[in-house]
Parts: structure tokens; sequence; C-alpha cells
């Protein structure tokens, strides 16, 4: 399950299932012009703090004591759903300056038609804010399509620069059907240093 713009990260471990979460700045020091136009692209309509759940489902609770409750709620509802896609990510390495990983993407079952994109979101762990500390930010977003039907898969070898330290790196990849907003499908990674 994907949160974006979540301002926190409550996970339901007794369940065993991960809640990857990615934060967007669209203004500040750690903006990124990506981040307004997923912004935009959502369109929701809600003043900060809003989260996207899955592409599909946009909550609006300015009330940080009452995140857990409400967004658990919606977190349950996406358990309910079966994943269109099995993704793993292996060899995430890093060196100062430079990431890489390997991602496989094999088709679980019958994909719906339309624009189907698979994202990386880079995200930092934690960074210094104004007020306070910032969460999974995310520091860059790459885009590229995923054309397959089932049982198809394919492999793809993805290279960036960075300047994050390892110990606080993180690689969310992320599989999105442009036409109806729906995530697909979502896995994460830490990094390990190139000895």
């Amino acid at each position: 399950m994907l949160a974006e713009r979540a301002l926190i990260d409550s996970v339901a471990n007794e369940t065993g299932d991960t809640l990857v979460v990615v934060c967007y700045h669209a203004s500040g020091p750690y903006m990124i012009p990506k981040a307004k136009e997923r912004e935009d692209f959502y369109n929701t309509g809600y003043t900060e703090p809003f989260v996207v759940f899955d592409g599909t489902d946009a909550v609006f609770e300015p009330d940080p004591n009452k995140y857990d409750s409400i967004y658990n709620i919606h977190y349950q509802l996406a358990r309910t759903n079966t994943p269109y896609y099995n993704l793993t990510i292996d060899s995430a390495i890093t060196e100062p300056s430079i990431a890489r990983f390997k991602l496989k993407i094999v088709a679980a079952d019958s994909i719906p038609s339309g624009e189907i994109n698979a994202f990386v979101a880079i995200t930092e762990d934690s960074l210094r804010g104004a007020y306070g500390t910032f969460y999974r930010v995310c520091r860059a977003l790459y885009e590229f399509p995923v054309e397959l039907q089932y049982p198809d898969s394919m492999i793809k070898y993805f290279e960036f620069s960075h300047n994050i330290p390892a110990s606080k790196m993180r690689a969310t990849v992320f599989i999105q059907n442009k036409g109806t907003k729906e995530v697909m499908q979502t896995i994460s990674t830490k990094f390990e240093e190139a000895k």
C-alpha cells in the first residue's frame, strides 16, 4: 500500500503488511518540480495536510491526534485489494553519489487497460524542517512505462545520482494506472553501501 503526502507512517505490523509512505514537498527547501506535478495530478481540492492512499483514496485530516484512527480505516480497506503485479528489488547498492538496483516486475493477473507507468521515488528518511523534522521526504521521482500482459515480466536496472547518506536513503517503486490513478502495487528498499 502506498500513502502519498502522509505525515506519519503508522504501519500495522501485526498484519505483516507494509505501509509505504512518500512525502512530497511542493514548496520550501525540499521542493522538487515533480512534487507539484503529483499534487496537480491528484487535484484533490484539499489543503495540506492530505494523504492519498493507493492513488484513489484522498483523506484530509488536520488533527495529528486522529491520524492513526482515520488512516487505519483506509489501510484496512486497501488490504482487501488483490495486487496486479509482483515486484522484487535486488542488489540495492549505493556509493557516495551513485546508487543502483535491479527491479523485476511480474504481471500477477490480467491487467486493466490504460497507461500503466512505474514510478521510482528516492526518499530521505528524515530531514530538518523549520519547526521540526520531516520524514520520508521525496528527493527525486522518476517515471517509465510498464507494458506487460499476464504472464509477462520485465527486468530493469535502475541507476541514479544522489547526495543522500546511505543510512537514510530509500527507493520506493510503485506502479500506477495513469487513467484511473490506481496504484496497483508498491515495494520499498533500503540501500547497502558498496564495499
